[in-house]
């Protein structure tokens, strides 16, 4: 496969399964804000640790003097100038996909692009009048997709570089929607009043944190956010402790979303396409995502807690993104 193609089906993977995570991560901070009454006190969501975690703070600063649920839904949603928001992870996963269409069943196409078209139907008075409503379309679109993905392709190169995107990005995003969610548990709420809006975003990252352990609702709401909840009570029936949370959602490996599970799948398929099945790695890529799949395996979620939840999170989220550019330098600069 040309590194153009093999490059165009990566971030077809990549473009909406990171589509999917952005409308779970709003789709549960604003209902369990909600839920929880954990609202500022002008009765505003508080958005400040999604745009931290998610790494967008300083691009929503600069365009925004004040962090109100209408700016803050359009930016992840539609701000077409923030290229993680849905509709451009949407965007960029069709315009990919149209230049390999050769390569994907018609389904697939016909799957991305109604699903496009769909999304540019909605605008923010909508949303703020049905978050939930748009949130379970946007990932809808993203199972529906996949599905045909897996109905559809054949096993070879092509199917190996839509998974490598998609699962990589999946236990990256898993790691983020963690951190985001263990943010919401220890950082406290503050007041807007008299505050810029990167005034609030620095007074945040400087306040210290307790830990409520004890939150269970939030914990259920860091389940929720990946969709794990169900499967978690049948995996451990003696309630909700945070230790078993993380357990789950990082170290599992049978469970599709957890870290783990997608670093196992993402190394499976580069071995397969390096041509090297064993053992032994033959470039950097093979050698960064071995060397995380093991820490992984073999590491206990006591330990991460002890370790602190936060840092081994971000630390995964650094891994990762050394992983993608190994593998773009590898295998898809041209």
């Amino acid at each position: 496969m040309l590194s153009r193609d093999a490059e165009a089906c990566f971030w077809v993977g990549r473009y909406v399964e990171r589509a999917e995570a952005t409308a779970r991560m709003a789709d549960v901070h604003f209902h369990s804000t909600l839920e929880n009454h954990r609202q500022l006190p002008d009765g505003q969501h508080n958005w400040m640790p999604l745009l931290q975690i998610s790494g967008a703070a300083e691009q929503f600063a600069a365009d925004h003097q004040t962090c109100s649920d209408r700016d803050a839904l359009y930016f992840f949603a539609f701000d077409e100038r923030h290229r993680n928001s849905i509709l451009s992870c949407w965007r960029q996963a069709r315009e990919n996909a149209r230049a390999i269409r050769e390569h994907l069943a018609s389904e697939m196409w016909e799957s991305l692009n109604i699903s496009y078209l769909q999304i540019r139907e909605w605008d923010v008075e909508r949303v703020m009048a049905l978050p939930h409503v748009f949130f379970r379309q946007v990932k809808d679109a993203s199972h529906l997709f996949q599905g045909i993905l897996n109905r559809t392709m054949l096993m070879g190169e092509t199917r190996d570089w839509l998974d490598a995107g998609r699962f990589l990005e999946r236990a990256q995003q898993t790691a983020r929607l963690l951190d985001v969610r263990f943010h919401d548990l220890i950082v406290p709420l503050t007041s807007s009043g008299g505050e810029t809006l990167l005034n609030r975003i620095g007074s945040q990252n400087s306040q210290p944190s307790v830990h409520t352990d004890n939150d269970t609702h939030a914990w259920i709401a860091v389940l929720k956010s990946v969709s794990a909840f169900e499967m978690y009570r049948k995996t451990h029936q003696d309630g909700i402790k945070p230790a078993l949370v993380v357990d789950f959602l990082l170290l599992n490996p049978y469970f599709p979303a957890s870290v783990r599970h997608g670093i196992t799948r993402t190394e499976g398929c580069i071995r397969r396409i390096s041509g090297r099945p064993g053992e032994e790695f033959s470039n950097e890529a093979d050698r960064l995502l071995g060397r995380l799949k093991s820490d992984l395996s073999f590491m206990r979620a006591e330990e991460i807690l002890a370790e602190g939840l936060h840092e081994f999170l971000q630390r995964v989220q650094e891994k990762c993104l050394r992983i993608g550019a190994a593998i773009n330098d590898q295998y898809l600069s041209y």
